[in-house]
């Protein structure tokens, strides 16, 4: 679930889910705009720092589609799941053996700048999970990125499996160019959690710091590909319980 908001995503909107480390190649369209794509294995994947109950444990394939015609953008992303949504069904668990669930993501907005250096991103994006469509979530997106800092805040607007309605992330993202062609990425993730647990578990905290993640990435020469490697260092969750800390390596490649 990355707008993402992920590991291997830019520094703004990546909160989320998540889109390509490398740079991007645009495609010789017969209409207006420009379309991007990307490829990428994790060695796991932890949506937004949590690393005791990882999407998934093992390595994870994920990718993406995206247009964009002016500051106008929408996309579509997905990501390889190691655990059944099924069993997340409120009505019971079913077919609790099965590990062939898929996130897909489906986002839209518009990207504009307030001044040379200052820009803002409003946007939203739709959660469906397969299987178990009772996880399908609705979330809005806020941000404002100057040079290599960006904030963003996504706010959920409905009780799902893995939320409930009003959950709000708040992420601030510093993402420096280094020497010898690395790419640096520092950031800081926050949650403030809605009450209404009518899905998750009991809900204990309103405000908590959910991780911090040090990164670190590089082209493979002129391959397209590029590699990376973060350190998460897990904060807590909705029910105040430590995440662990996590090293997740990950090779992109964009088209």
């Amino acid at each position: 679930m990355n707008f993402k908001y992920a590991a291997i995503s830019g520094a703004f909107i990546a909160s989320a889910s998540t889109f390509t480390m490398a740079a991007e190649e645009t495609s010789s369209l017969p209409f207006p705009g420009e379309v991007t794509g990307n490829i990428s294995v994790l060695s796991s994947y932890n949506l937004r720092g949590i690393t005791n109950a990882p999407e998934n444990s093992g390595a994870a394939v994920q990718g993406g589609i995206d247009y964009s015609n002016g500051g106008f953008y929408l996309g579509y992303w997905f990501s390889t799941l190691d655990y059944s949504y099924a069993c997340l069904n409120p009505n019971g668990c079913s077919n609790t053996n099965s590990r062939n669930s898929f996130e897909s993501d489906f986002y839209a907005g518009y990207k504009g700048n307030i001044t040379e250096d200052l820009g803002y991103t409003v946007g939203g994006t739709l959660y469906y999970y397969y299987p178990g469509w009772e996880s399908t979530g609705y979330e809005t997106m806020l941000g404002l990125n100057y040079k290599d800092f960006s904030f963003s805040a996504q706010t959920l607007l409905n009780n799902v499996t893995f939320g409930n309605k009003g959950d709000t992330y708040f992420l601030a993202s510093y993402a420096p160019t280094l020497p010898a062609g690395f790419t640096g990425k520092a950031q800081l993730g926050m949650y403030y959690y809605g009450d209404d647990d009518e899905f998750t578990a009991g809900t204990t905290t309103d405000f908590a710091w959910r991780h911090v993640t040090l990164g670190l990435s590089h082209p493979l020469g002129d391959t397209g590909a590029t590699w990376s490697l973060d350190y998460i260092i897990g904060g807590k969750d909705r029910s105040e319980i430590d995440q662990k800390n996590k090293v997740v390596l990950g090779l992109a490649y964009a088209f």
